[in-house]
């Protein structure tokens, strides 16, 4: 017992030596290395940074280590994490740089349009391990929100370009975010609401209409969403598209939304219908006339309101029709013809004239309609969307147009405020008054210079003036130039011109 006791007693004293030698090397070792520490500022964290989709996001917080420089010793990563109220910010989506300096450019993933993120810098000592961190917050903008849109050919292709509110003027957009080409492009499709089609997010919609199909691209980024054909329950066998709208039943603006959807592909009716069943709604087959099949011929454009969710009109048959909204019998989407209490002026389902150009008048869900007859005359018909009990009448003026040309229109839009129709011909503008029955101003661009597109907007931001923008094309170069319309619908001269265009096309105000 007294050996095993000795044995034992040993064993101890010499764990206890180790145990005291290895304390002594620790405490040495901690008093000879003195750690390097990094410090990091910026006082852009005190806020929150908007970027905008298709900028250069440019950091360089200020940089401070406790030792001499050894940037050589440090790692630097830039990382993006979600930053709504779930976000746990344990993994992060996405890395987007390991230099010192953050330089990249926010197009596209892993940042989204709208959304809020955590950006944050960790700087790692590679000699120690040691972290040193750095938090942003940042809200993804869209530099593209407000302004005018412009769609441009350029030898066949489509692209387009955006006037921002400030005047600047930023080319290739389209190209610079798509990889599809738009070949032959024809019209701007921009929805003034949100679209609850199920399809995709509720959010307003723009669509480009082009010859080889439409597409729908997100309003906001205006990236490609879907093709055209992916917009039908079954696509169309020949692909043509001319009109692809909404109308909405609301005449109040602060609450419009979306009710019908109306496409016009090679001059055959589709419908769309909100609402009213679960899922997604995408436009439905060929509608049939009254007489039960498609032997019509659509004019371009679609008009509609609450008493009349839509109305077309053929010029095959020469006549308007109203496109049924919900209903159980008959078919919903399908044309049919007006009450004959509609009309007093003129007969909606019998005008007998070939229907070229249509819009807005300055009396809201009212429409000015310009015809062409027979004998090559044209004419102005007026009527409304909205109707009551007491008052079925829609049809409000028929009346032989005294202007000059117009029926050989290269461009046209009609007034919402004042009761006139700007229309071009070669490189003059012409101003029509509806209610005097003359053209009461006429300006006239230089000769090489065509008129190729009209647009006439009520309001714009930053301004109280309505303004009239026209397009014009010298077989190289397209302009586009502003006009500041008085409240009685002068034009007088141009307060603006941009350069720099393909053939302007057709132009959208965004908002």
């Amino acid at each position: 017992m007294k050996m095993i006791n000795k044995k034992i007693s040993g064993v101890l004293l010499l764990t206890g030596m180790v145990f005291l030698s290895s304390c002594y090397k620790d405490k040495s070792t901690l008093a000879l290395t003195e750690l390097n520490k990094v410090g990091l500022s910026d006082p852009k964290t005190l806020t929150t940074l908007n970027v905008f989709q298709g900028q250069v996001l440019n950091l360089k917080p200020t940089l401070s280590q406790s030792l001499s420089d050894k940037m050589d010793q440090l790692e630097f990563e830039w990382s993006a994490y979600d930053n709504s109220t779930t976000s746990s910010y344990v993994v992060p989506e996405a890395i987007i740089s390991k230099e010192y300096e953050l330089k990249y450019l926010v197009n596209g993933d892993p940042f989204t349009l709208g959304q809020r993120y955590l950006l944050r810098l960790t700087v790692k000592d590679k000699s120690t391990g040691l972290k040193s961190f750095l938090n942003y917050n940042l809200l993804i903008g869209n530099k593209y929100g407000t302004g005018w849109l412009v769609l441009e050919d350029k030898a066949g292709k489509g692209d387009l370009s955006f006037v921002f509110t400030d005047n600047a003027v930023e080319h290739g957009i389209y190209s610079d975010r798509n990889t599809t080409q738009l070949i032959g492009p024809k019209k701007l499709e921009l929805t003034p609401f949100a679209i609850t089609d199920d399809i995709s997010a509720s959010g307003k919609r723009l669509y480009i209409l082009a010859d080889n199909g439409s597409q729908e691209y997100n309003y906001l980024t205006m990236v490609k969403k879907f093709d055209y054909a992916f917009e039908f329950f079954s696509a169309p066998s020949i692909i043509k598209p001319q009109v692809m709208t909404w109308t909405s039943p609301s005449t109040n603006s602060a609450n419009r939304s979306g009710g019908l959807g109306v496409v016009i592909n090679n001059g055959k009716m589709h419908s769309n219908l909100i609402g009213g069943f679960p899922g997604i709604k995408k436009w439905g087959d060929v509608a049939l006339n009254p007489e039960g099949n498609t032997n019509y011929n659509l004019a371009p454009f679609a008009t509609g309101g609450n008493s009349y969710p839509a109305i077309v009109y053929d010029n095959t048959a020469k006549r308007f029709y109203n496109v049924r909204g919900y209903s159980p019998t008959p078919i919903a989407g399908s044309l049919e013809a007006f009450p004959s209490a509609a009309s007093t002026e003129f007969d909606m389902n019998n005008v007998g004239m070939t229907m070229i150009f249509q819009d807005s008048a300055d009396v809201v869900k009212e429409f000015n309609a310009v015809m062409k007859d027979g004998n090559n005359q044209a004419y102005l018909l007026r009527y409304k969307t909205e109707k009551t009990d007491l008052a079925p009448r829609i049809t409000l003026k028929k009346e032989l147009m005294n202007a000059p040309g117009i029926l050989n229109y290269t461009a046209a839009s009609g007034s919402t405020s004042t009761p006139h129709i700007y229309y071009g011909n070669a490189n003059t503008v012409s101003r029509y008054e509806t209610s005097s029955n003359v053209v009461v101003e006429t300006y006239s661009f230089p000769a090489a210079e065509q008129v190729t597109s009209i647009k006439y907007a009520k309001y714009t931001a930053g301004s109280t003036s309505a303004r009239l923008l026209v397009a014009t094309w010298n077989g190289t170069e397209g302009k586009l130039y502003y006009f500041t319309i008085t409240n009685v619908g002068g034009m007088g001269s141009y307060t603006n011109v941009f350069n720099g265009f393909g053939k302007i096309v057709d132009l959208a105000y965004k908002y």
